[in-house]
This record gives structure tokens, sequence and C-alpha cells, in this order.
């Protein structure tokens, strides 16, 4: 089937592209995005209690801690599954004052920053006119893919999209986190990333990395999908990460960048570990996916994966990746 091309594409594109996106859910690996969970009762130490004062990226970079990326992302649902089944890892490994919980316009989580997730620029609009984010949270993601909650318009068009989305948000006072799903590139196919034939070259080419930081305050890079078995050997994860990093970084010094994290890309928590090392060196922090969140295999390997980073990994192995 033909694509039809898309104004805001940088340089011809031929041939077929592939374009992989975030953790799936049960079977086999699909490139499917599945983000899961409104913020839950969810309660890390005694006292914790939300963000409440001005907005602010997490630390991120340079302090001790005992996640090296120190700063994560995890819905609110997934959080609360990770906390019931690992409680002590999550005490461990997490800092409220680092960790941002994703979930609808309205809600409001108990720990950490709230994070109002939109799937469309039209979606914040309206949630801004009808007066439905709480004065307590400051922080809002644009979650763009290849799916019916983004309209085709948006998908057709994500620099256009996500410049609009940013310039609303930052003019009514609240920071930016862009999340843009590698479907988005014409010639996906589900197919081709089955096989192990990895092509994120072309997220690369068509710039997206460097249309998302410009505008964000965070830029997450929905790296995951590497994490699946076909690609572990060759390091494209890494990969990966290393070339939206540095696009992401040239066009934008101070953007924070986040990586992707799936317990449903991987076998076991100790690939989880290998992924966390591999990109801790370059990344502010990482969105922590747990998909399957509510049966015990998942957060159980979640939380020995956050139970295997040892303690003051972050100081020892980045050289402040913000810098």
């Amino acid at each position: 089937m033909a694509v039809t091309p898309r104004r805001w594409l940088p340089i011809p594109v031929a041939g077929v592209l592939l374009i992989l996106v975030s953790a799936c859910a049960g079977g086999s690996p699909s490139p499917r995005h599945t983000r899961t969970g409104s913020p839950g009762p969810v309660a890390l130490s005694p006292g914790s209690a939300p963000a409440t004062g001005p907005a602010s990226a997490p630390a991120g970079t340079c302090h001790p801690g005992v996640n090296g990326a120190e700063s994560w992302i995890m819905g609110g649902s997934e959080l609360g599954s990770l906390q019931a089944a690992a409680p002590a890892a999550v005490r461990r490994a997490v800092n409220t004052a680092d960790l941002l919980v994703p979930g609808g316009a309205r809600d409001s989580s108990r720990v950490g920053q709230t994070v109002a997730d939109f799937k469309s620029y039209v979606g914040l609009e309206q949630a801004i006119t009808r007066r439905m984010i709480p004065s307590t949270t400051h922080w809002v993601m644009y979650d763009n893919e290849s799916w019916p909650q983004t309209p085709a318009n948006e998908q057709r068009d994500p620099q256009r999209y996500e410049t609009l989305f940013a310039r609303l948000a930052h003019k009514h006072s609240l920071k930016v986190i862009l999340a843009p799903a590698q479907d988005l590139v014409p010639g996906f196919s589900r197919t081709v990333f089955r096989s192990g034939h990895a092509l994120w070259q072309h997220y690369v080419d068509l710039h997206f990395a460097a249309f998302s930081a410009r505008v964000a305050d965070i830029y997450e890079i929905q790296a995951q999908p590497y994490e699946f078995g076909p690609y572990r050997q060759s390091g494209t994860y890494l990969q990966f990460v290393r070339a939206a990093v540095a696009q992401a970084k040239a066009a934008n010094p101070r953007v924070q960048v986040f990586a992707g994290l799936s317990t449903a890309r991987v076998s076991t928590a100790a690939q989880l570990t290998q992924d966390f090392h591999a990109a801790a060196g370059l990344v502010s922090g990482f969105w922590l996916n747990i998909p399957h969140h509510f049966k015990a295999n998942a957060p159980a390997m979640a939380g020995q994966f956050l139970d295997s980073l040892p303690t003051g990994i972050g100081a020892k192995a980045r050289a402040c990746a913000q810098a």
C-alpha cells in the first residue's frame, strides 16, 4: 500500500521503513505501544505526598542514588502493583522527588509529580478550555502514535502538532514531555519488526529526536522494542538510544532525555538490568513499562530489576548526562 508523503519530512523516504513502538500485551511481541494505568492510591513511604510547588524537572544527574538514571516515569497502576510486589525494592530505588506519574487529565497522584497524559493535541486543547487539569498538576505529556487516539491529521504531521502542543502547554505554565511513537514513520511493518530487521535509523533520519527535543522539557525515546530477542545480540537498543540522544542534545542541550524499558520485551530481570546499564550513561531517566502489571510475574520481574541496581551507580556510571 502506498504511503502518503508527509510534508514534515526533511528528506526523501524510499523503500520499506520500519518503526517500532512500545511494549505489547501478551503473546508474541508486537510493536504496539502500551501505556497502562492511571495514578492509584500508592504510598511509597510514610508521609509521601504529591508535589504541589512550581513545576520542576527531576534532578536527573550527578548526584548519588541507587537508580543510575535517578529519574523515573511509571504509570500509577503499574507503580501500585510494583510497590505491592516489591515494596523494599521500590523504596530503595525510587526517589519520589524524581518520579513522574502519568494519568488522566483530572488525575492526581499521591506520590511523585502527576503528569496529565494526552494522546492528541486536541485533547490538551479541550482539557485546558474545560479547566480539567488540577492546579497541582505541572506536567503534560503528548503520547502521539499511529493509533485511533491520535487523529490522522496529527499522525501525518507530528512535528507541527508537537510544536503546537508544547506551545499551548508552556503558555499555561505546564512542563512538556514528548514521547512520539516510532510507528509514525511511513512504511511501518510488523512483519519486518518480528524478523529482527532493525531500521530505526529512519526515525533518526527524519529528525524525530531533534524536532521533539527542540520544544520539550523531556523527550522520551521509545527504545524498548529493541529489547526484544532478535535485537539483543546486536546491541540495537544502545545504538538507537545513543543516536537519538545525540540528535536531541544537538537540537536542545537543555532537554532531558528518557529511554523506555519494558517487562514485556524481555525474558528476565537481568535483561532489563543489562539495557539499563547500556543507556544509563546517556539519559537522564527511564520510563519503566509494566504492561501486564495485574499479573504477578511482571511486577515481580520489575522488582528484581530495581533490586539489582547497585547503590551509587548514577554518580559512578555517568559523567552528567545533561552536561
